[in-house]
């Protein structure tokens, strides 16, 4: 169960619905296998080999070391726009 007075200390460090929803427009995570199975590739093995030379697009890594890739970022690189933002 959630505790109200926890939530209350801390409500200036949480987000609104509206704040997430602006995020979500432009930050959408997606892991390495993911994004060559959306790209029609038939594994991440071209993805790693760009991320060690230090080409292909920009990636994020967690704590755990677990790669992950912004694909609103990569759309908007390969010229893909959604112009209903």
């Amino acid at each position: 169960m959630i505790n109200l007075i926890s939530i209350e200390q801390h409500k200036n460090i949480v987000c609104s619905d509206e704040v997430l929803k602006e995020i979500q427009k432009s930050f959408l995570l997606v892991s390495s296998k993911q994004l060559a199975h959306f790209l029609g590739k038939k594994n991440d093995s071209s993805l790693r080999a760009a991320r060690a030379k230090g080409t292909g697009f920009k990636y994020y890594k967690d704590r755990h070391g677990n790669v992950y890739y912004n694909l609103i970022e990569i759309l908007n690189e390969i010229g893909l726009t959604n112009d209903n933002n």
